[in-house]
């Protein structure tokens, strides 16, 4: 199969990301709540392997699937065969599992990493002739990246599936309370694993976001015995003080060209939202006498700013234009963030995660957990992650855009608190 070297080039900047930081650990793991009845039929053929591979590609590519809600893949067990490529497919004893696609695939060592191939098959024919090989790839990672490298094919194939754009390469940041004073800022997969902590603190830290590129976060840090927002670059762990008004400084959110951070502050007694040049300055206030404002976010265009207040007695999620003004009604109770296509709101009502669809107006609750809070979305839209209580603790939850796959993502120990997904983290 040919060499795809732009993916190769993928994995490799993307490994660049957690260089110079801790070595990586794993502290969360995807547990399903609620699977999918209804998702499309798949079958992930277990990888044949050239030596010995230290993880199940084939077993990441199918979890990846299941997650995104839109696929089910069909169990092992019930496999015919395990072939290693589409020459060994009998197109007949594998569309009676009623799946329309096969995914088969080896994996091998290569200068000092591992090389991954994959088909992707149709063997009910809806492409042309069944046992058409409608999408492969190969393609060379290192050998810490394996994981990344079953990512890679996860995205590959949900692409070219669905017509919407893989996000299974993308990470997430969240805050790890243990204790009374131990905060850890932590970065992982998306689903939980090769975690690393960019930042330790006996004094809190909270509300981390991504920047539009993925190198670098904003997040809120006690420190300094005050609440102060700060821009920590990823890469050579430099950070800025861009938020530092009298009173707390705490929500940050990056413009999405990068170059600004709304914030919100109480420097006047009650809280209210500014904007501040990503590389620090003077702060540019948005509102003012209108009860307290907080948690703001940008609209994909950069035009618009969604927040919450209690103006009106109660908390809701309200916007305004990104230069200030006038504030208009949008509901809920607070977290709005609309989807990077524009074409749905997340946000927090009676303390569950909704979704409002901005075409039609139409709302769906996709969350069943308990006193749910702080929703952030995969950059393709298809994926929530949120923060939820269980017992005594802040657990992570995942759940698909539909509200059809439920899981949570169990921690070793401490609260789980302030999730946020990355964009996708390079050009593919």
């Amino acid at each position: 199969m040919k060499l795809v070297s732009r993916f190769t080039s993928t994995i490799m900047a993307m490994g660049l990301l957690v260089s110079g930081l801790l070595k990586a650990e794993s502290d969360v793991r995807i547990s399903i709540d609620q699977g999918v009845s209804t998702a499309q039929p798949i079958i992930v053929v277990p990888f044949k392997a050239n030596g010995a591979v230290p993880a199940d590609v084939a077993q990441i590519i199918s979890d990846d699937l299941r997650n995104s809600g839109k696929f089910s893949p069909i169990p092992r067990e019930r496999l015919p065969s395990q072939p290693g490529s589409a020459t060994e497919i009998v197109p007949d004893q594998w569309s009676v599992l009623g799946a329309d696609n096969v995914v088969v695939g080896q994996v091998s060592a290569s200068g000092g990493g591992y090389n991954v191939a994959y088909q992707l098959i149709d063997v009910l024919g809806t492409s042309g002739a069944a046992g058409n090989v409608i999408a492969q790839g190969s393609f060379n990672v290192p050998a810490a990246q394996i994981r990344l490298g079953a990512h890679t094919v996860s995205d590959q194939v949900f692409e070219k599936l669905t017509q919407i754009r893989g996000a299974f390469r993308t990470k997430i940041a969240y805050v790890v309370q243990r204790g009374v004073s131990s905060y850890e800022l932590r970065v992982s997969d998306y689903d939980g694993f090769n975690a690393f902590t960019v930042v330790s603190s006996k004094e809190p830290l909270m509300s981390p976001e991504w920047s539009p590129e993925g190198s670098k976060l904003a997040y809120v840090t006690f420190e300094n015995k005050k609440s102060q927002v700060v821009v920590h670059d990823l890469r050579s762990g430099g950070r800025k003080v861009v938020g530092s008004l009298k009173g707390h400084n705490g929500a940050p959110a990056f413009s999405p060209d990068g170059s600004r951070v709304a914030f919100a502050s109480n420097q006047d007694g009650q809280l209210n939202i500014y904007v501040t040049s990503a590389s620090g300055g003077s702060p540019k206030q948005l509102t003012s006498g209108a009860g307290n404002n907080t948690e703001p976010s940008w609209s994909p265009d950069g035009g618009s700013i969604l927040f919450t207040s209690d103006r009106s007695g109660s908390p809701q999620v309200y916007q305004m234009s990104a230069s200030g003004g006038g504030a208009s009604l949008i509901g809920g109770s607070g977290s709005g963030k609309i989807s990077a296509d524009g074409k749905n709101l997340i946000m927090v009502s009676s303390d569950k995660i909704v979704k409002r669809d901005l075409t039609s107006g139409s709302t769906e609750v996709l969350s069943s957990t308990f006193l749910d809070e702080s929703p952030s979305i995969s950059p393709n839209g298809t994926m929530v992650i949120y923060s939820s209580t269980k017992g005594v603790s802040k657990v992570l939850q995942l759940v698909s855009a539909d509200g059809r796959f439920k899981a949570n993502l169990p921690g070793a120990g401490g609260q789980y608190k302030f999730p946020a997904w990355s964009p996708y983290l390079t050009k593919q």
